[in-house]
């Protein structure tokens, strides 16, 4: 199956790719709140170049941990102007920097080195997606690994530990592989993935539903696993993320009008435990990335605390306008999305009681 790579463009997920597993592309409407998903065809794949203008690829497929929710590395095809034939090379996905709009990817690399980069043998990925030759492809492109390599130990004082390198499959084995739960009960299959390569990270794994109402779920990634013999995946619908995910009803197009998607009515539950943070990568990375976003804004958050467990965001604590709440808000929105964000900040200095 060839690979197609679409772009997500709009405001609330600009510069996220999807890969489909079909090549037609369904145009879908959403509430207001969330602003009009447009989805426009970039080409088969995207082309690589570096800061010189000189083509150095083009990306073929990419290396995922759904464990992790990560992109570990993006597959690129070599140009045949480089002289070196069609060999497979893997890139870091924070290694890439996407031009506006984002038809070609750059990377800070003479053409004479990115020609000796390490090859890779897809028709050997067992053993492509073991932690030291990913390390190698990371350290080739001047990239620290984000994971574990063999005989290391995670850091107990690194504000951002290191994690151990989940299995790792290529995004086109992904697509069209069939969903399950714990419970056996068949759930549909992969219809396509939300990206951020510009993070290395999976936003959603999109799954159809068996049936002619075609109703599609967005899925975290990190809620799935693979099964014994990794040709199909398994859903631990017990997590409190995947119970409040959005569900999306498509109709399909007909009498001259696009298929169209509606999401249902969603409002996730309100906080009212005590602020907890969770241990994963994940939710370490999303506190982490909401904290930096906020100081970046030059926004006074003294006073307010984030927590992030199970992919869901909590805002408590202070701050002296309306204003500030509303921008430390829309920070936590943009790094997750809008009903995952339980804002519990106040307008005010809180008045204190004996």
């Amino acid at each position: 199956m060839k690979l197609k790579l679409h772009l997500l463009a709009s405001a609330v997920l600009a510069g996220c790719l999807t890969i489909p597993a079909r090549a037609q592309p369904i145009t879908p409407t959403v509430p207001a709140e969330l602003g009009t998903t447009q989805k426009r065809v970039v080409s088969t794949s995207i082309e690589i170049k570096n800061l010189q203008d000189v083509p150095l690829g083009r990306i073929l497929d990419m290396g995922i941990d759904l464990v992790n929710g990560r992109i570990v590395e993006v597959l690129v095809v070599t140009d045949r102007s480089l002289g070196v034939g069609s060999k497979t090379v893997a890139v870091p996905p924070l290694a890439l920097t996407p031009d506006v709009g984002g038809e070609v990817y750059r990377i800070n690399i003479s053409a004479d080195k990115f020609k000796t980069a390490p090859e890779i043998n897809l028709r050997k990925w067992s053993d492509a997606g073991r932690s030291e030759r990913v390390a190698e492809a990371y350290r080739f492109f001047g990239q620290e690994p984000y994971f574990l390599e063999v005989g290391d130990t995670a850091s107990k004082t690194d504000q951002r530990p290191k994690i151990v390198l989940g299995y790792v499959e290529r995004s086109s084995k992904i697509t069209d592989m069939q969903v399950g739960n714990f419970q056996n009960q068949k759930l549909g299959k992969v219809s396509s993935m939300t990206l951020d390569l510009a993070k290395g990270r999976i936003l959603n794994v999109i799954v159809v539903s068996p049936g002619n109402f075609m109703t599609k779920s967005l899925v975290p990634a990190m809620a799935l696993s693979f099964n014994a013999s990794r040709d199909a995946l398994l859903l631990d619908d017990s997590k409190m993320e995947f119970e409040d995910e959005p569900r999306y009803v498509f109709s399909a197009a007909g009498n001259g009008r696009p298929a169209t998607a509606q999401e249902e009515t969603y409002k996730g539950p309100h906080t009212t435990v005590a602020l907890e943070q969770g241990n994963s990568y994940r939710d370490v990375d999303r506190t982490f990335g909401i904290n930096e976003d906020i100081r970046t804004a030059k926004i006074n958050a003294r006073n307010v605390e984030v927590g992030t467990i199970n992919g869901r965001v909590t805002l408590r604590g202070w701050v002296d306008t309306n204003d500030e709440k509303v921008r430390i808000g829309e920070i936590a929105i943009a790094a997750s999305r809008l009903e995952l964000v339980d804002n519990q900040i106040t307008v005010g200095k809180p008045v204190a009681t004996n």
